[in-house]
């Protein structure tokens, strides 16, 4: 970004001219002590723009009409097809057994709960359904929202709470409604694809926050808010995904006083906190933050209690309730009544933490079998994550590990439906 945006700067204020030619790719990663790869996504970046234009076997000029009236605001496009629609054709390959998503467990136990709800549901509330509803969602729904909320000692008033359409609408309209084109959004590196999909889409500055052992670096974080003034600090603290690691209470603590100092409104993303297999439960930085401060709380019910119905919410302050209210009139008008009525039936039932402590105890014993299998099978040098939770593992490979050949290594299928074993050479080349 830095690159890209010296060279609009230089091309404004006319240094760099008409027909000029910039340096070639390798020759300015070498001067700047970069990735290759760097520099060829900002003059990739810089070409779709219009402001440069390569010509082939030629390098790299400044185009002939630049035009910089609306770069703040222009909208780069999504690739497609997105990563979301890889994974999830990956997953459905056959012979794969996918690491790529993590979709939770759907147990026979939660399915007849669903069922019931489902007949309860069409028997007595059917007609209703069928009407539309407020873009706030279902008073049922958001009244058991509430409570269940409380016993995980987050107060939330029926008028902050507005259902969405699972945690990504949640995300989305969160970073659409507040977050301007060109302004400054900082996420953590490394992120959720779907809010760095979210804030691409929406024409956003995204500046990546590394991630350490607690959480984010807050040091960082300072810097950020000085210099570039972000809108919105994207986080999920709470076995991260895809990372597994956890924001410290110190450092949600600190978080929340840096923004109150510059003003800026945390997004937290907490997919599946109950999903915890030792240490202790740690509050969310909404359950810290003061009624009026600036903290969304993004939530979705899939990862714990009802994968694929598409049921989420956002707990906000009220005076970011009219926006997001506005944005997701705008997208949908309303969630899915019948759906609503369903969740609110399925979390209205008192069986919520029997389910919780039987995924606790399955999901542990399966992330026991990766981790010592990863353990005893990948070679020295890589380190392993092993998260208090969740449904993520991190671990990164050791130095001069060939990537791409693990990827393709591991998605190859073999005869008897299981990936491949080495051939000829080991998917890493290690020094």
């Amino acid at each position: 970004m830095q690159i890209r945006e010296h060279i609009v700067e230089l091309v404004s204020r006319d240094v760099l001219k008409e027909g000029m030619r910039l340096p070639p790719i390798r020759e300015l990663a070498r001067q700047l002590h970069l990735n290759q790869i760097t520099v060829a996504k900002a003059y990739r970046d810089l070409s779709g723009s219009g402001v440069i234009e390569g010509r082939r076997g030629g390098g790299s000029f400044v185009s002939a009409k630049p035009e910089f009236g609306n770069w703040a605001t222009r909208r780069p496009e999504i690739n497609r097809p997105l990563l979301a629609e890889r994974l999830f054709e990956l997953a459905h390959a056959p012979g794969v057994i996918a690491f790529t998503s993590n979709y939770p467990l759907i147990d026979s136990a939660t399915k007849q709960v669903l069922a019931d709800c489902i007949r309860e549901a069409t028997e007595t509330s059917l007609e209703d359904c069928l009407q539309y509803d407020p873009p706030h969602g279902r008073f049922q729904l958001r009244e058991q929202i509430r409570r269940y909320f409380e016993t995980q000692e987050l107060q939330a008033g029926l008028d902050n709470i507005v259902v969405t359409s699972g945690a990504q609408q949640a995300i989305d309209l969160a970073i659409r409604a507040l977050a301007e084109p060109g302004s400054s959004v900082l996420v953590e590196r490394p992120a959720y694809y779907g809010v760095l999909n979210s804030c691409r889409a929406a024409g956003t500055r995204i500046f990546e926050v590394p991630l350490q052992s607690d959480g984010m670096d807050l040091d960082f974080v300072r810097q950020c808010l000085i210099r570039h003034r972000p809108k919105l600090i994207c986080t999920n603290p709470t076995f991260q995904n895809p990372s597994g690691t956890s924001m410290s209470l110190e450092k949600r603590r600190a978080l929340l006083d840096l923004c109150r100092k510059h003003g800026a409104v945390v997004l937290e993303d907490d997919h599946s906190p109950e999903l915890r297999f030792s240490g202790k439960p740690i509050p969310s930085i909404r359950s810290l933050a003061g009624e009026d401060d600036l903290v969304i709380y993004a939530r979705g019910f899939g990862k714990v209690f009802l994968p694929g119905m598409r049921v989420g919410c956002l707990v906000a302050p009220h005076s970011l309730i009219p926006k997001l209210l506005a944005t997701k009139a705008q997208a949908d008008l309303h969630s899915n009544s019948f759906v609503q009525e369903i969740t609110a039936r399925y979390l209205g039932r008192n069986d919520l933490a029997r389910r919780v402590d039987r995924l606790c105890r399955e999901y542990s014993a399966r992330q026991r079998v990766v981790y010592d299998g990863l353990r005893e099978g990948m070679p020295a040098g890589t380190e392993i994550v092993r998260p208090e939770g969740g449904l993520s593992l991190w671990l990164t490979l050791p130095n001069g590990a060939d990537v791409s050949e693990l990827y393709f290594r591991a998605v190859r299928p073999s005869s008897r439906g299981t990936c491949s074993t080495p051939r000829r050479r080991p998917f890493a080349r290690c020094g």
